[in-house]
C-alpha cells in the first residue's frame, strides 16, 4: 500500500512539474513573441512612412524569435517585407523572397497570402533586370492567389492591378498599363482616401506613363498631385519625393521650360544626395547633365555623366541596361564637340545593350536611331542620315502614334536633312509636319515650335524667300516668348539658345534683304537684332564656369560677329561715321580670347577684391586638386591597357572638386560684390585707347576670318582702317606652306610665302607705321609665321637672300589687343624678382652628382655639354639666375620656384595634344624619387600663378596646336597665359639643338641691350641667318621661334657696372691701408 502510494505521489508530483514547465515555457513563448510583434510592428510603421532602411533592422530583429516560436506566417510575412525593402538589392532581395516562398510552401496552407507576396517580390527581381516577361507572370500569380482569398476591392488587389500597370508600362503596352493603374487608382481611394501614400503612388506611375506617350499635361496634373500628397505626409528630405521633383523637372524639360526643370531636378539631386541609400542616384545625376548639356554646358554635363557611369557600373556591371541612357547622353556631348568617333562608340555601346536587354524594337533604339542620323549629316552624308531617321520615326509611329515628341522629333530632323540636300520641298514638307504635331501636342507657345518655326524660316530664306522668313522668325520668338513684353528682356524668353538662332537668322535675312534693295530699315533692323544678340552672348558667357564650355561658347559664337561686322560695314559705306568704322573693331576684340580674360579677370578679383585668406585658400587647393586628378586620368589614358575603374574613380574625384568649386563661386559671387564686378567686367579696349598705346614705329595688324573673307584691321598712332581681303582657299594655302618649310622645300615655301603675302599683307601694307608690327591672327592664320612671309617673287633659292618679311618689320604676335593694353595680374608682375629659371630635359636622371647650379657658375665650365644644356651655358654669359638639369630637372623643383624669377627658359621636351589641349605637356627629367609624375600638363598650369616678364618654351612645338574657334592656338604657350605670363617666345615646329643655342645667345644679348622682346627677337634671327653656314640656314632652322603678348623692353640688373664698383672699391680700401702702412712707418 506504501508502495502504491508512494508511486501515485511521484506521478502527481511528474504531473505537477510538467504542467509547471508547460506554464513557464509558454510564458517565455508569449513573452518572446510579444517582443516579436512590437518588433513586426515597429517595422511596419516605418514601412507605411517608406523608411526602408529602418524598417529592416526591426524585420530582422523579429525574425529570428518567430521562427523559434514557429509562427510561419510572421517568418514568411518578414521575409518577403525585406525582400519588398530591398528589391533594388537584386540578389539579396530574391534570397529573402525565396526564402518566403519556402516556408509558405512547407508550413502554410496551400494557397495563402504570404506565398503571393513572395511571387510579387520574385516579380520585382526579374522586372529590375529587364525580364518582364518572367516578372508578368509572377505578377499574375500574385494576382490569382489574392483574387481567391481577397475581395475584389481590397487594397492588395490594388496593389496587384498596380504592378501589372507598370510592368505593362515597361513592356511598352501603355493601354494596358493606363487599364491597370486605373482600377488600382479606384480601389485605394475607396478604400484608403484621397490623402494617402499609396494613391500619391498611383498618380506618380501614371505620371510616369502619361509622360512616356507624350500626354504631359495629364503627366504633369498626376505627378503634381503625387508630390503633393508625399509632401505632406513625408519628411522633406524623403527619396520619394525626389523622384517626383524629378519626374516634374523632366516633363518641365520636354516642354522647354527650363527654369522650372532645373529647379525641381536640382532640388531632386539635392534630397537623394542627403539620403545615404544610393542605389538610383545616377538617374538624378544623369537628368542634371540633360539640362546643363541643353544650356551647353557640356564640360559640366559630362561630369555628370561618368558620374552616373561610375555609379552603375560599380553596383550593376558593364552591361547594364541601366547604362543605356548614360551611354546615349555621353554621345551627345561628343557629337556636340564634333568628335563623332567617340560619339558614335558610345551611340553603339548603347545600341549593343538596348537589343540584348529589351528587345531589337524597343523605343529607347529611337535615341540611338535619331543621334547617328546627325552623326551622318555632320559629315555630308545625308542617305546614311535620312536612313537612321526614317527608322526612328517608323518606330515612334509604330510604338506611340503621330501625337509623340519622338514622332515630332523625327520629322523635324528628317526636314532638317533635306534642307542641307537643298530638296526644300521636302524639307519644308516635313518641317510643317513637325510643326503641326508640336502645335497640338505642346501649344503655341513652346521652344520646341519656335524651332520649327526656325526651320521653315531656314528653308525659305535659302530659296530668296526674305519676306516670308522674316514671318517665321518672328512667329518663332512669339512661340519662345512666356511673358508679353514688349521691349526686348532676356528674362522674358523659354531658351536662349534658341532665342539666340532666331536673332541670328533673323538679323542676317534683314541684312540680306537690305543688300537687295537698299532699305535703310532692314540694315537698322539688321543690327538692332546683333545688339540684342551681344547681349546674350554676355548673360551666356557667364553662365559657363568651366573651361572646355567656355571654349565651345566662343566658338559657336564665331558666326554671329561676324554678320554683325558686315551689317556695320554696310552702314558704314551709308554714313561714312568713323565711330561705325571703330564698332566693327570693337566686335573683331569682342569675338578674341574670351576664355583667357575671364580666366585672368577671375584670378585677380581673388587676389584683389579683399576675399577673406581662408576661402582664397580653399579656392588654391580645389585647383591644385582638379589639376591632379586631371593628371591622373591622363597617365591612365597614356597606359597600353587603361584601368577604366581607376579612370571612374578620378572622374567622380573630378566631379566632387567641381560641384565644390561652383558652391565656393557661388558665395564668392553673393556675399563679396567687388570679386563679381571684377570677375565679369568687361571693359574692350577703343581704337583711341590702343591708338594711345602705340608709338608712332609701331601698327596693330588684327585679322578676323571668315569661310572667304578675312577683315584686317590696321592701327597706327594715328591713322586706323579696315580692309575686305577674299581668302577662300585659306586653310589649305595656310597647311602648305607649313608644310613647305618644314620639309625644307624651297621651291614651294617661295611660291606659298609670297601668295600669303599677297593676299594678306601687300593691299594694306601702305596703312603701317613705323618697323613694328604687332598681329593678332584668327582661326588658320595662328599657323602663319609672318616674319617669313616673302616681299618679292624671289629668283634666289639663297635663304639668306630671299625678301623675308622679317627683313623690315619686328613682328610679335598677340592674343587680342584688349588682352595685350589692358593689365592683368599687375599688382603680383610688379614685384621685384630673380633674373632667370632654367630647366633641361634629360632623358637620363644619373648624369652628375650635383644637378643645381647658378648660371653664373655654368659660365665657367667646359664646352662638352649635352643638348639642351649647351642652350642653357650660351645664355648663362649674358644673364644671371638658377639652374635645373639632370635629376633636379624635376617637376617639383619648377613648381616650388616657378612664381621667383623674371625670366622662365624651358629647355624641355613638348608634346602636343590636339584632341585633348588640356593634356598637352613638358616632359621634365624622369624619377622615381618624387611625388610628381614628371609631366607638366597644360592643365596643371590653371592651378599656379606664373607672373614672368617673358618665358621662353624652347622646346618643340610648345607654340602649335589646336585652334578654338575664337580663342586661338591651344598651344602649351596659352597654358602658361592663363596662369599668368606677360609675354612667351615659342616654337612652331620641332627645333633644332644645333642652332637653338646660338639664336638664344643672340636674342639675350639683345634683350640685355635694352632692345624690346620683339626686336631683340628679330635681330637675333637676322644675325643667325648672316653668320649660319648653308647646311642651317633654311628657315626651318630658325625661323619657328615667335614671340607671344608683351613685346615691351625688360630690366636687367647691370651686373657688370656693379663688379666695376666693387673692384674699384675694394682697390681703393687697399690703397689706403698701403697709404696708412707707409706713413706710419715714416713716422718711426
Amino acid at each position: 500500500m506504501k508502495k502504491l502510494q508512494s508511486i501515485f505521489f511521484l506521478s502527481i508530483s511528474h504531473i505537477t512539474i510538467f504542467i509547471v514547465s508547460c506554464h513557464f515555457t509558454y510564458s517565455q513563448v508569449e513573452k518572446d513573441t510579444l517582443l516579436a510583434r512590437k518588433y513586426y510592428q515597429k517595422a511596419d510603421s516605418l514601412l507605411l512612412k517608406r523608411k526602408l532602411d529602418s524598417s529592416i533592422i526591426y524585420f530582422r530583429k523579429a525574425l529570428p524569435i518567430y521562427e523559434k516560436a514557429k509562427v510561419w506566417k510572421k517568418v514568411a510575412s518578414c521575409y518577403n517585407n525585406i525582400s519588398n525593402s530591398i528589391s533594388s538589392r537584386n540578389d539579396e532581395s530574391l534570397l529573402n523572397a525565396k526564402k518566403a516562398l519556402e516556408i509558405s510552401n512547407k508550413y502554410l496552407p496551400n494557397d495563402n497570402l504570404e506565398k503571393a507576396e513572395a511571387y510579387k517580390n520574385i516579380g520585382y527581381y526579374f522586372k529590375n533586370n529587364s525580364d518582364y516577361e518572367k516578372a508578368l507572370s509572377y505578377f499574375k500569380k500574385t494576382l490569382k492567389i489574392r483574387a481567391e482569398l481577397l475581395p475584389k476591392d481590397h487594397p492588395k488587389m490594388g496593389s496587384s492591378y498596380n504592378d501589372l500597370g507598370m510592368i505593362y508600362y515597361r513592356k511598352e503596352e501603355y493601354e494596358k498599363g493606363l487599364d491597370y493603374l486605373n482600377k488600382a487608382l479606384k480601389i485605394r481611394i475607396n478604400k484608403l482616401g484621397e490623402n494617402d501614400l499609396k494613391v500619391g503612388d498611383i498618380y506618380f506611375n501614371l505620371g510616369i506613363v502619361y509622360k512616356e506617350i507624350g500626354k504631359y499635361d495629364k503627366a504633369l496634373n498626376f505627378s503634381r498631385k503625387a508630390l503633393s500628397i508625399r509632401t505632406k505626409i513625408l519628411d522633406n528630405n524623403h527619396v520619394e519625393l525626389a523622384r517626383s521633383c524629378t519626374t516634374i523637372g523632366l516633363l518641365f524639360f520636354e516642354r522647354q521650360n527650363m527654369v522650372l526643370a532645373k529647379k525641381y531636378l536640382a532640388k531632386a539631386l539635392d534630397i537623394k544626395l542627403k539620403n545615404k541609400n544610393s542605389n538610383d542616384l545616377w538617374i538624378y545625376y544623369t537628368n542634371m547633365g540633360i539640362v546643363f548639356a541643353n544650356e551647353t554646358k557640356l564640360d559640366l554635363a559630362l561630369d555628370h555623366y561618368k558620374k552616373a557611369l561610375k555609379l552603375v557600373t560599380n553596383q550593376y556591371g558593364k552591361d547594364n541596361y541601366r547604362l543605356i541612357q548614360v551611354y546615349n547622353n555621353i554621345g551627345n556631348i561628343f557629337s556636340h564637340r564634333n568628335d563623332y568617333d567617340r560619339a558614335l562608340y558610345h551611340y553603339e555601346k548603347g545600341m549593343e545593350i538596348t537589343k540584348r536587354s529589351l528587345g531589337k524594337d524597343h523605343s529607347y533604339l529611337l535615341y540611338f536611331y535619331s543621334n547617328i542620323a546627325y552623326l551622318y549629316s555632320a559629315k555630308n552624308q545625308f542617305e546614311k542620315a535620312l536612313s537612321n531617321s526614317r527608322q526612328a520615326l517608323e518606330l515612334s509611329l509604330k510604338k506611340f502614334g503621330e501625337q509623340h515628341h519622338f514622332t515630332h522629333k523625327s520629322y523635324f530632323q528628317i526636314g532638317t536633312f533635306y534642307r542641307k540636300k537643298k530638296d526644300y520641298k521636302q524639307a519644308l514638307k516635313f518641317a510643317e509636319l513637325s510643326l503641326k504635331i508640336r502645335l497640338k501636342m505642346l501649344g503655341e507657345k513652346n521652344s520646341f515650335v519656335a524651332d520649327s518655326y526656325n526651320l521653315i524660316g531656314e528653308i525659305f530664306y535659302d530659296q530668296l524667300g526674305y519676306i516670308e522668313a522674316i514671318k517665321k522668325y518672328e512667329q518663332a520668338l512669339n512661340a519662345n516668348t512666356r511673358l508679353d513684353i514688349n521691349t526686348f528682356e532676356i528674362n522674358k524668353y523659354y531658351q536662349l539658345n534658341v532665342l539666340l538662332k532666331t536673332l541670328d537668322y533673323k538679323a542676317k535675312t534683314y541684312r540680306k534683304l537690305y543688300e537687295k534693295n537698299h532699305d535703310i530699315k532692314n540694315l537698322k533692323n539688321s543690327l538692332s537684332g546683333y545688339q540684342e544678340l551681344n547681349e546674350i552672348i554676355d548673360v551666356l558667357r557667364k553662365n559657363n564656369n568651366k573651361y572646355a564650355d567656355k571654349l565651345a561658347s566662343s566658338e559657336r559664337h564665331k558666326d554671329i560677329y561676324e554678320g554683325n561686322i558686315q551689317a556695320k560695314l554696310l552702314l558704314f559705306k551709308t554714313n561714312r561715321d568713323s565711330i561705325t568704322l571703330h564698332e566693327t573693331m570693337y566686335l573683331s576684340e569682342k569675338s578674341k580670347s574670351n576664355t583667357m580674360i575671364e580666366l585672368l579677370n577671375n584670378s585677380a578679383a581673388i587676389q584683389f577684391t579683399g576675399l577673406p585668406s581662408k576661402l582664397i585658400e580653399v579656392e588654391k587647393e580645389l585647383r591644385i586638386d582638379n589639376a591632379f586628378y586631371q593628371s591622373q586620368i591622363s597617365k591612365e589614358y597614356s597606359n597600353k591597357t587603361i584601368d577604366t575603374t581607376k579612370v571612374l574613380s578620378y572622374q567622380s574625384k573630378l566631379f566632387d572638386i567641381t560641384r565644390r568649386k561652383d558652391s565656393l563661386i557661388k558665395v564668392f559671387e553673393s556675399h563679396y560684390p567687388r570679386y563679381y564686378k571684377l570677375k565679369h567686367q568687361n571693359n574692350l579696349i577703343s581704337v583711341l585707347e590702343i591708338q594711345k598705346k602705340l608709338s608712332n614705329k609701331t601698327t596693330l595688324l588684327e585679322f578676323f576670318t571668315s569661310d572667304n573673307i578675312t577683315y584686317a584691321f590696321t592701327v597706327t598712332k594715328n591713322t586706323f582702317s579696315i580692309k575686305e581681303l577674299s581668302t577662300p582657299k585659306l586653310l589649305k594655302e595656310v597647311q602648305e606652306y607649313r608644310n613647305s618649310i618644314t620639309s625644307k622645300n624651297t621651291k614651294e615655301y617661295k611660291k606659298f610665302a609670297h601668295q600669303l603675302y599677297a593676299e594678306l599683307i601687300e593691299p594694306i601694307a601702305n596703312s603701317f607705321a613705323g618697323d613694328e608690327l604687332i598681329i593678332v591672327p584668327d582661326g588658320p592664320l595662328w599657323h602663319v609665321n609672318f616674319e617669313l612671309l616673302l616681299t618679292e617673287n624671289d629668283i634666289s633659292n639663297d635663304p639668306k637672300e630671299l625678301s623675308y618679311l622679317l627683313k623690315n618689320y619686328a613682328i610679335s604676335y598677340a592674343n587680342s589687343a584688349n588682352l595685350l593694353f589692358n593689365p592683368f595680374k599687375s599688382e603680383m608682375q610688379s614685384k621685384k624678382r630673380q633674373e632667370c629659371l632654367a630647366f633641361s630635359f634629360s632623358h637620363d636622371a644619373n648624369i652628375v652628382n650635383t644637378s643645381i647650379m647658378s648660371l653664373a657658375t655654368l659660365r665657367d665650365t667646359g664646352d662638352d655639354l649635352p643638348g639642351t644644356r649647351k642652350e642653357i651655358k650660351a645664355i648663362a654669359n649674358i644673364i644671371d639666375g638658377q639652374y635645373y638639369y639632370g635629376p633636379e630637372a624635376v617637376e617639383a623643383n619648377f613648381k616650388k620656384n616657378a612664381n621667383k624669377y623674371n625670366i622662365l627658359h624651358l629647355a624641355l621636351h613638348g608634346e602636343v595634344d590636339n584632341e585633348r589641349p588640356e593634356n598637352s605637356k613638358l616632359y621634365f627629367t624622369q624619377s622615381k624619387d618624387t611625388i610628381e609624375d614628371n609631366l607638366l600638363y597644360s592643365h596643371e598650369l590653371f592651378a599656379l600663378n606664373i607672373p614672368a616678364e617673358l618665358t621662353v618654351l624652347s622646346a618643340c612645338n610648345t607654340g602649335t596646336g589646336k585652334i578654338a574657334k575664337g580663342e586661338g592656338i591651344m598651344s602649351l604657350g596659352n597654358a602658361f597665359q592663363y596662369a599668368g605670363t606677360k609675354s612667351l617666345l615659342l616654337t612652331s615646329w620641332e627645333v633644332s639643338d644645333q642652332t637653338t643655342p646660338e639664336l638664344m645667345k643672340y636674342f639675350y644679348t639683345n634683350l640685355k641691350a635694352g632692345m624690346n622682346k620683339a626686336k631683340a627677337l628679330q635681330q637675333a634671327k637676322l644675325q643667325y641667318l648672316n653668320t649660319a653656314d648653308t647646311f642651317t640656314n633654311d628657315p626651318f632652322y630658325w625661323g619657328g621661334f615667335y614671340l607671344v603678348g608683351d613685346p615691351t623692353p625688360m630690366h636687367f640688373d647691370n651686373n657688370t657696372q656693379l663688379y666695376w664698383i666693387l673692384g674699384l672699391g675694394i682697390l681703393a680700401f687697399l690703397f689706403l691701408i698701403v697709404f696708412w702702412y707707409r706713413k706710419n712707418n715714416t713716422k718711426r
